[in-house]
């Protein structure tokens, strides 16, 4: 008996591809259930992949510096080594899945026909948007592995291209450098953490800076000993006002979507504009069903239909969804927490938040983008919306727009933001 190592997303990071670093374990040796078998890059960090069970390292799939995609079985852990097996790394070659934006073609380094750059997806995205030539920068990562900090380095040192046509990567609103201007804000909803916005992310405008702040309970922020929806916007206010911000264009999903309704009305840092998606607080129906099962599922099959709902099309889910969210559970112990905000905002099932007044007082641009499949908020909550606001309803897209239609719903915030005056 055999079995996969798999790489599936980790710590809530919706990843589409990685790169083997290196194996910690060679073809055929001896591995304990929690060793270190081998090691992962992103364009985010570099993730270590335990083994899963005891047995010997049978099959490597996925050789070093190989580029794979979410999903794909790495190599295998079997109990015994064949007799058959092979005594050299087994090269197959693993799909990619599509990226958002149209990869560079191969690079060729000078004087070495055919060798293959080491650089992080983000980082090849940041390179192409700068015009600059991957082949001349310095990798700071494993084995020499260019990432996005290389790429902003290289940019501040090399005239007349400003750093600051870099969009940063996702990374949480308080550890994002002080800015004078006006940032785009993201703020995720219910159970989900920053990384919730990694598709829509190369979707949006590149010269501006994206602050991803984290809710009390979620992601690595902190949770509240006793949650409100006022509690959870000045939490999130608090990140805002740590980057430096006095301005800012807010974009808020489901319960994020509320918080930003609250936030809207404050008076410490100016919000321009508002653009919610499938915001909570319109009305009182809410999937009860849906909470009670994302919050007591225990494992990857359990937890996979309550996420199926949440978009129209199931696949549109990224592989490897439902083992992020589960091993975000289990590594920041955000559970309970979040257990008590639902019984706190959402008990038995109803939404016990408003926020229609605070839309009503909100004088900037304001667009709401709702999904007619949407099964956990009723789009028909768009309804009762005062008339200045703009309403987008998008057919066939569930609970969220930003995952399923991630280009669409970019162009809206865009239309929104630049609608400022």
């Amino acid at each position: 008996m055999s079995g996969d190592i798999t790489l599936a997303g980790g710590a809530g990071e919706y990843m589409e591809s990685a790169t083997v670093v290196s194996w910690s374990a060679k073809l055929g040796e001896p591995v304990k259930v929690g060793e270190v078998v081998v090691v992962v890059e992103t364009a985010k960090a570099a993730t270590e992949i335990e083994a899963e069970r005891d047995g010997v390292l049978a099959e490597i799939l996925a050789p070093e510096g190989a580029e794979v995609g979410i999903g794909a079985v790495l190599g295998r852990i079997a109990d015994s080594l064949p007799a058959s097996a092979p005594q050299a790394v087994t090269m197959v070659e693993v799909p990619l899945p599509a990226p958002a934006t149209p990869e560079m073609p191969a690079i060729v380094v000078s004087g070495e026909v055919g060798r293959r750059i080491s650089i992080s997806p983000l980082a090849r995205r940041l390179a192409r948007q700068a015009g600059l030539d991957p082949a001349e920068l310095t990798g700071s990562g494993p084995g020499g592995r260019i990432k996005s900090r290389d790429v902003e380095r290289a940019l501040r040192e090399c005239a007349p291209v400003p750093a600051a046509a870099i969009a940063p990567p996702a990374r949480p609103a308080s550890a994002m450098p002080a800015t004078t201007a006006a940032p785009l804000v993201l703020i995720h909803g219910f159970g989900a953490n920053a990384a919730a916005w990694n598709m829509l992310r190369p979707h949006l405008d590149g010269v501006r800076q994206v602050l991803t702040p984290e809710l009390p309970g979620h992601g690595r922020t902190a949770a509240l000993s006793k949650p409100s929806l006022d509690g959870l916007a000045e939490a999130v206010l608090e990140q805002i006002e740590a980057s430096g911000a006095s301005e800012c264009d807010l974009v808020g999903h489901s319960l994020g979507g509320a918080v930003a309704a609250v936030l809207s009305g404050n008076l410490s840092v100016r919000v321009r504009s508002l653009t919610l998606i499938a915001p909570a607080g319109l009305g009182p129906e809410i999937d009860g069903a849906f909470l009670a099962g994302f919050l007591t599922a225990r494992t990857p099959e359990g937890l996979q239909p309550w996420l199926d709902r949440l978009v129209g099309d199931a696949a549109t889910l990224p592989r490897g969804y439902a083992q992020a969210v589960l091993r975000e559970r289990e590594r920041c112990g955000v559970g309970a927490a979040q257990a008590e905000v639902a019984q706190t905002l959402f008990p038995d099932g109803t939404q016990a938040i408003r926020i229609a007044g605070d839309l009503g007082r909100f004088s900037g641009p304001l667009k709401v983008i709702w999904g007619s499949a949407d099964g956990i908020i009723p789009h028909a909550h768009q309804n009762d919306l005062p008339g200045h606001v703009a309403c987008h309803r998008l057919k066939g897209v569930g609970h969220m727009p930003h995952v399923e239609a991630g280009e669409l719903v970019a162009r809206l915030i865009g239309q929104c933001v630049r609608s400022v005056i």
